[in-house]
């Protein structure tokens, strides 16, 4: 009887593990859930202003070019300073339920940044890093739309 027993307690043991590494392995990957907000995002945002000690400096520097799309897609682009062209930074998905917009890089990370203004012409981004000390923050970022510029169109004959 012990030797039934104790491979009947081998076998449950068994199916236990299988079943904790089933469990543990079904994780999924973060995706993006389409919300209906997407569109209101819809556009090429500009890094234009920094606001620091609540003064909005004009940024000089670091400029980052966001493009989302309606379908929840998004491209961003980045240059050290005017003088630069614009390199591809990155892409991905996203999802904004305000206050939150969602970026999820088709590299892996996920950045959730706060937006505390929404307009259609101007976005204020804080990056909330709660666990960096306030003076180490970075400050809140202005994102401006950009116009969509119409090529030359045929007159009537």
């Amino acid at each position: 009887m012990k030797q039934s027993s104790i491979s009947a307690v081998r076998i449950i043991l068994w199916l236990t593990l299988c079943i904790f590494f089933v469990a543990a392995c079904d994780t999924k990957t973060a995706s993006v859930s389409k919300t209906d907000n997407a569109p209101v995002l819809a556009g090429t945002w500009v890094l234009q202003t920094r606001i620091a000690e609540g003064v909005e400096s004009p940024a000089t520097q670091r400029f980052l070019k966001l493009t989302f799309n309606s379908d929840g897609s998004f491209r961003a682009g980045y240059r050290g300073d005017d003088t630069q062209k614009w390199i591809r930074a990155g892409q991905g998905g996203f999802s904004y339920t305000p206050p939150y917009l969602n970026l999820y890089w088709e590299t892996g990370p996920i950045l959730t940044v706060l937006v505390s203004e929404a307009g259609p012409e101007r976005l204020v981004i804080h990056h909330g890093r709660n666990l960096v000390p306030l003076k180490d923050q970075e400050p809140d970022e202005i994102f401006v739309r950009q116009k969509v510029e119409k090529g030359p169109t045929r007159s009537q004959s």
